[in-house]
């Protein structure tokens, strides 16, 4: 997946300065946050049990990648866990799965994360 570099960030996090609190939040629901790192340039996404670590590109990424069929696979029946999405990794035999409702709200998240980064842009020129 592009953009992840979890040894980058985990050298970041074993400074003093540096926690996985410290996050600004750009968007959340209940079930996870994409928040941007007040220590660095990362970008936290946690959803359900999983945490991605990434650069603002690998955030962009993967934000497309959700959208990108030749990456995201929709299954023509549902896993036993009713999920109904597979989107495999780079880690062999290792995939995330989500239904309907978690995949639209993982995409809202993205959508609603990178416009408030849009925005922060659009101010900073203003300065």
């Amino acid at each position: 997946m592009p953009g992840i570099n979890i040894h980058d960030h985990q050298e970041a996090m074993q400074e003093d300065s540096h926690s996985y609190n410290s996050l600004r939040i750009l968007s959340h629901t209940g079930k996870g946050y994409i928040g941007q790192c007040n220590c660095c340039t990362h970008f936290n996404f946690a959803y359900g049990n999983v945490l991605f670590v990434f650069t603002e590109d690998g955030l962009r990424g993967f934000q497309s990648i959700l959208y990108d069929q030749y990456h995201l696979h929709d299954l023509d029946e549902a896993l036993p866990n009713g999920k109904t999405h597979l989107l495999p990794s780079p880690i062999p035999n290792f995939m995330l799965s989500f239904d309907d409702t978690e995949l639209e709200e993982i995409r809202t998240m993205f959508q609603e994360a990178l416009l408030v980064l849009e925005v922060d842009k659009i101010f900073s020129f203003k300065k």
